[in-house]
C-alpha cells in the first residue's frame, strides 16, 4: 500500500469553545497531509463560524440539540471515511507530528489495531506557562488496561477496517463519564496496541476542562467506576479477571513505596520554603541592581539622542556634498556633451577604434609568436642551434609572449574576492535541467511543461541515466527534434548526483533551474521567478503543489511565514529553500558542482554549501506556486529514505563543521610553509592573505631561501615581529624548494601541514574546504587547492598521470588553461599526485623532501611517496587560490636568478633521476628532454643517463 495514499479523518466533538480554534490550528500544522476533518456541534447551541482557509477539507455537522459524549462520539464514527481515525475533543492539542507517528507506528504494525502515544496534562500556571501535571507515557499493558485507563482519547489512531467489524466498538451512551475507557476495551478485544513513545498530544486541564482527569465530584467518579465493572466483569474470563486480581496484589508494595515518596516530598517542600525566602533576599539585590541599570539606560539615551544630533548634523552636510557633487556632474556632462558634438571627436573615432583592434590584433600576434616559436623549439633540425640559446632567454620570450596575450587581473583584485555580482543581463539564457530514470508515465508531461515556459530565452538539458524502462527511450525520441531542446544519454547508470553534474556541465545557461523527471512546471514558472530576480541574486526558490499519481492537489506549500533571515542557520535545521529553485552558475564555479558522496541527497548540501558562501541577502523566495510536486508508488524506498536520512545528518554534521572553522573552532593546529626566494613584495601580500582568512589555531612558517640582502631586509622590517602567527627563519644559501621545506618543516609544531607559496594569494573561504575535504573521507594523505592565474585561468585542479607505456609517463595537470569559471574545472576528483603550492597534508612530508629534488617534481615524489603509504590524494574546487605566477610579473624581486634557478634543465634531469630511482618511472617531460639533449634515445641508454652518479648527486650545488 502506498503511504501517501492513506488519509486520516479527525473527529472533533466540539461545544464551541474559543480553544476549538487552537485544537483546529494544531490539526493544520500535522505533517502529514492526506487528513479530513468533521466537527459535530454537540453544545445544541449556534456554533461558530469554521476558518475559511483551512488547508484540509473540513466538515461541520450540525444535530439542531445538545448531544452527549458519548452520542457525538458515535455520530463522528458514522462519518469516517479516512483510513485511520482520530477523535479529538476541542479543548485539547497535537503537535504537528503525531498524526504521522501514529500512522507509521501502525503501518509496522499490521498486527495492532490502534496506536497511541504519550500525553501531556496540561494546566496554566500563574505566569501564564503551560505546566504538565501529569503524564500518561505507558507501555501497553492490556491487563492494566483492565482497572485503569492510561490512554487519552486523542493519543489513539484507530483502523477504521476494525469499525467495520461485525459487533464493531462504539461507544456506550449509557455512560457520561468513562465512555472511553469502556471503547478502548471493547477495541482490545479486536486486537492488540502499538505504542509510538514519547509525548506528541496535550491535554488541558482547567476547573471546565479534564473531567476525565480529574473530577470535582468523587461520587460521580465511583458511581461510574462500578457501572463500568458491571459491564464487564461477567465478560472477562476467569484466567482475565485472575490477572487483574495478581497485578492488584502487587499494588501495595508500590503503595508503601509511594507512602514513603511522599515523606521525602514533604522534606523536600520545607527545604523549597527556606530557598524561597532566600530567594526573595536575592530578588530584593535584584531589584536595587534593576534599578540601577534603569538610570543607566537613561543616561544612554540621552547619549543616543545626542548622537542623533549629531549625526543629523552630519546628514545634512553630506547633503550639501552631494548637492555640489552632482551639481559638478552636471557641468561635466555639459563639457561632454560639447565634446562629443565637436568635429575633432568625431575624427578622431576612427582612431580609437584602431586602438581597440590593435589590442585584438596584439593579442593575435602574441598567440601566433608563440605557437611559432613553440614549433621552431620542437623542430629537431633547428635543436642544435635552440641548444646555443641560453635558457633565461627562451623562457624570457615565453613569458613575454604569455603576457602579451593574456588580459590580467589587476593585484588589487586577485584573491579576497567578495562576492558581488557580475554584469546584468537583460534577459539571461536559463537553463532547465531534467535527469531522467524511468518514470515513463510522467517524462513526457514534465519535458513538455519545460518547453512551454513563456520565458523566451530558455534551453531544456535532459539527461537519461540508462533507464531500463524501454519507454522512456521512445517518449525521449518523440521529443528529441523540439528546437528548445537538448538531450543526452549515460552508457550506465551514474545515479542522480553523476546525472545532474552531467546535465549542469552540458547546460550553456548563465542561470540554472532544476525539474525532477516526474514532476512539472506551469506554463509562467521561469518568467515569474525572473521576475523576482535581482542582480545580486545567487539562488531563488518558489512555493510548490503537492499532486499524486493522478495529478490531484494533495496539499500547497509555500513557507512565507519563514523568517528566512540567515539560509545557512535555518537550513541547517530543516531544509525548506527548495521547488522550484535556480541557481546562479557562477556560484558553482565558486563551491564546486555537486559531490557525488551525497547521492539522493545532493540538493541539499549543495543548498548547504552556497548558504555558507553567500549572504541570505543573495537568497530570494517566490511564495507563489511555481511548481508541481508528485508523490507516487514508485519514489523512494524505506531504503533510500533511510540513507537520506543518514546523508542528511553527514551534511548536517560538514556544514557545522565548515561554520566552526570560520569561527576559528578547530581541533587540530596547523603549520602553513612558505618559502621565501626574492619576490618579498608578494610574500608580504600572501601572509596579509592568510592572516584574513585563517582563524583556527596555526602558525606560518616563513623560511628565507637564501634570497639576497634587499629581501632579507624587508623580511626583517615588513614581516618579522609584525603578525602574531607568523615566525620567520633565514637560510645562508640557496637550498631549492625540496631541501628548503624540509628545512622548514623541522621547525613545525602542528598535526596537519599547508604547504602555501609565497606568490599566492588565498580566496575567502578555501581553508574551510580544504580542512573539510580531508576531514570527512577516509584515508587522507593530500588535499590540493583550485588555482588560478591573474589572467583567470587555471594553473591546475589538481594533477593526473598519463600513462605513456613502456615504463614512461607525463605528469599533466587537470583543467591547465581552462577559465577557472568552466564547471568542468569544478569537479570533485581523487588526483594522481598534488602540486605543491596551496596543498594540505595529512603527514609531515619532510622524509620525502630531499635534495635529489633541486627544483622540480619533488610533489609528484611526495605524492607518489604518500600514494605508497595506502593515503588517497584529493583536490577541494572550492577552495581557490590566486597565483601571480613569475611570468606574469615583470619586476618581480630576484627575478633573474629565481628563473636560472628554477629552469636549470641539468638540475631538473637530477629530479627526474631521482623520481626514476624511487617509483621505477621515467617522467617524459619536453622542456628537459630537449634541453638534456636526450630525445631520440633508447630507454636503456635514458636509464643509464638517469643512473649516472654525476646526474644523481645530492649536493644542490
Amino acid at each position: 500500500m502506498n503511504r501517501f495514499n492513506l488519509s486520516v479523518t479527525v473527529l472533533v466533538r466540539s461545544m464551541g469553545r474559543p480553544e476549538l480554534t487552537v485544537a483546529l490550528e494544531s490539526v493544520y500544522a500535522q505533517t502529514w497531509e492526506r487528513l479530513q476533518v468533521v466537527v459535530l456541534n454537540a453544545s445544541g447551541l449556534s456554533h461558530p463560524a469554521l476558518p475559511p482557509d483551512f488547508r484540509v477539507e473540513v466538515a461541520l455537522i450540525e444535530p439542531g440539540r445538545a448531544v452527549p459524549r458519548a452520542r457525538a462520539a458515535n455520530l463522528l464514527l458514522e462519518q469516517a471515511k479516512g483510513d485511520f481515525v482520530l477523535l479529538l475533543d476541542d479543548d485539547d492539542w497535537l503537535a504537528p507530528n503525531h498524526i504521522e507517528r501514529l500512522v507509521m507506528t501502525l503501518l509496522s504494525s499490521p498486527d495492532c489495531v490502534l496506536a497511541y502515544s504519550g500525553v501531556d496534562c496540561v494546566s496554566l500556571s500563574g505566569d501564564g506557562r503551560w505546566e504538565t501535571i501529569r503524564r500518561y507515557d505507558e507501555i501497553y499493558d492490556p491487563v492494566r488496561l483492565r482497572f485503569e485507563n492510561y490512554i487519552p482519547i486523542h493519543a489513539a489512531l484507530l483502523r477504521r477496517s476494525v469499525l467495520a467489524q461485525a459487533d464493531a466498538p462504539h461507544f456506550d451512551e449509557a455512560f457520561d463519564l468513562y465512555e472511553d475507557w469502556d471503547f478502548w476495551l471493547q477495541c482490545q478485544q479486536k486486537g492488540s496496541f502499538a505504542r509510538a513513545p514519547g509525548v506528541s498530544a496535550f491535554y488541558r486541564i482547567t476547573p471546565t476542562h479534564g473531567e476525565g482527569v480529574q473530577t470535582g465530584n468523587p461520587e460521580r467518579a465511583v458511581a461510574a467506576f462500578h457501572a463500568l465493572l458491571e459491564k464487564w466483569r461477567n465478560r472477562w474470563s476467569n484466567v482475565e479477571l485472575g490477572q487483574v486480581w495478581i497485578t492488584a496484589r502487587h499494588l501495595k508494595p508500590a503503595l508503601e513505596r509511594i507512602e514513603g515518596a511522599d515523606q521525602e516530598l514533604r522534606q523536600l517542600r520545607e527545604r523549597s520554603a527556606v530557598l524561597a525566602q532566600e530567594l526573595c533576599a536575592s530578588q530584593a539585590k535584584l531589584e536595587s541592581t534593576v534599578a540601577e541599570y534603569q538610570a543607566a539606560q537613561q543616561q544612554y539615551r540621552l547619549a543616543e539622542q545626542q548622537a542623533a544630533a549629531e549625526l543629523q548634523a552630519v546628514r545634512q552636510a553630506t547633503e550639501q556634498q552631494v548637492a555640489g557633487l552632482q551639481r559638478h556632474i552636471a557641468t561635466l556632462d555639459a563639457q561632454l556633451h560639447l565634446i562629443w558634438s565637436d568635429w575633432s571627436w568625431r575624427l578622431t573615432r576612427p582612431l580609437r577604434g584602431v586602438t581597440k583592434a590593435y589590442r585584438e590584433l596584439r593579442a593575435q600576434v602574441s598567440s601566433g609568436l608563440h605557437r611559432l616559436g613553440l614549433a621552431v623549439y620542437r623542430n629537431e633540425t633547428l635543436a642544435p642551434l635552440v641548444w646555443l640559446i641560453p635558457e633565461s632567454v627562451k623562457h624570457g620570450v615565453r613569458n613575454w609572449l604569455l603576457r602579451g596575450s593574456s588580459q590580467l587581473l589587476p593585484p588589487a583584485e586577485m584573491g579576497l574576492w567578495i562576492n558581488t555580482p557580475t554584469e546584468v543581463e537583460t534577459e539571461p539564457l536559463v537553463t532547465i535541467l531534467i535527469p531522467v530514470y524511468n518514470h515513463s508515465a510522467y517524462i513526457k508531461q514534465c519535458i513538455e511543461s519545460a518547453l512551454a515556459q513563456d520565458w523566451t530565452n530558455l534551453e531544456v538539458v535532459v539527461v537519461d541515466d540508462a533507464s531500463p524502462e524501454p519507454q522512456v527511450q521512445q517518449i525521449l525520441g518523440e521529443l528529441a527534434a523540439q528546437p528548445r531542446l537538448r538531450i543526452f544519454y549515460n552508457p550506465q547508470n551514474l545515479g542522480i548526483c553523476r546525472t545532474q553534474n552531467r546535465a549542469l556541465l552540458e547546460s550553456k545557461g548563465s542561470i540554472i533551474a532544476f525539474l525532477d523527471c516526474d514532476d512539472y512546471l506551469p506554463a509562467n514558472a521561469i518568467s515569474t521567478a525572473m521576475a523576482a530576480w535581482r542582480p545580486d541574486t545567487v539562488y531563488l526558490h518558489t512555493g510548490r503543489i503537492n499532486i499524486d499519481e493522478q495529478g490531484l492537489e494533495i496539499s500547497r506549500i509555500h513557507f512565507a511565514s519563514l523568517l528566512r533571515e540567515n539560509y545557512f542557520e535555518e537550513n541547517l535545521k530543516a531544509m525548506y529553500a527548495t521547488h522550484l529553485k535556480l541557481i546562479k552558475r557562477a556560484v558553482f564555479a565558486k563551491v564546486g558542482i555537486f559531490d557525488d558522496r551525497f547521492d539522493s541527497a545532493q540538493d541539499y548540501e549543495m543548498l548547504m554549501r552556497i548558504a555558507f558562501r553567500y549572504p541570505s541577502s543573495a537568497f530570494v523566495h517566490v511564495p507563489e506556486f511555481l511548481y508541481f510536486h508528485r508523490f507516487h508508488t514508485g519514489q523512494t524506498t524505506e531504503r533510500q529514505r533511510r540513507k537520506q536520512g543518514h546523508l542528511t545528518l553527514q551534511i548536517q554534521k560538514e556544514a557545522r563543521l565548515r561554520a566552526a572553522i570560520r569561527a576559528g573552532k578547530y581541533e587540530r593546529f596547523l603549520s602553513i610553509i612558505m618559502l621565501s626566494y626574492g619576490k618579498h613584495t608578494q610574500t608580504l601580500r600572501a601572509i596579509q592573505g592568510l592572516e584574513k582568512t585563517v582563524r583556527v589555531p596555526h602558525e606560518v612558517i616563513l623560511y628565507d631561501n637564501g634570497s639576497s640582502t634587499e629581501t632579507v631586509e624587508f623580511l626583517r622590517s615588513q614581516i618579522g615581529g609584525q603578525f602574531p602567527n607568523v615566525r620567520v627563519f633565514y637560510g645562508d644559501h640557496n637550498l631549492g624548494p625540496a631541501h628548503g621545506r624540509r628545512e622548514a618543516l623541522k621547525y613545525a609544531r602542528g598535526e596537519w601541514f599547508i604547504v602555501f607559496d609565497n606568490d599566492e594569494v588565498p580566496e575567502l573561504g578555501w581553508l574551510e574546504e580544504l580542512l573539510l575535504r580531508a576531514e570527512v573521507n577516509d584515508g587522507v594523505g593530500a588535499v590540493c587547492c583550485r588555482v588560478i592565474f591573474p589572467d583567470e585561468t587555471l594553473q591546475f585542479s589538481g594533477g593526473q598521470v598519463i600513462e605513456l607505456g613502456d615504463g614512461f609517463i607525463d605528469l599533466a595537470l587537470y583543467d591547465r588553461g581552462r577559465r577557472y569559471d568552466e564547471l568542468e574545472s569544478c569537479q570533485f576528483r581523487e588526483v594522481d599526485w598534488c602540486p605543491i603550492g596551496a596543498t594540505l597534508f595529512t603527514r609531515n612530508i619532510a622524509e620525502f623532501l630531499h635534495a635529489g629534488y633541486p627544483n622540480a617534481f619533488e610533489d609528484s615524489g611526495v605524492s607518489f611517496a604518500l600514494k605508497k603509504q595506502g593515503l588517497r590524494l584529493l583536490n577541494a574546487p572550492g577552495a581557490l587560490v590566486w597565483h601571480d605566477h613569475i611570468i606574469f610579473q615583470p619586476k618581480a624581486e630576484m627575478k633573474e636568478q629565481y628563473m636560472r634557478d628554477r629552469y636549470n634543465a641539468k638540475l631538473m634531469l637530477r629530479s627526474v633521476s631521482s623520481f626514476y630511482r624511487e617509483n621505477g618511472l621515467i617522467i617524459k617531460d619536453e622542456y628537459v628532454w630537449r634541453e638534456n639533449q636526450l630525445t631520440g634515445l633508447s630507454k636503456e641508454v635514458l636509464v643509464e643517463k638517469l643512473l649516472d652518479p654525476t646526474v644523481i648527486a645530492r649536493e644542490f650545488s
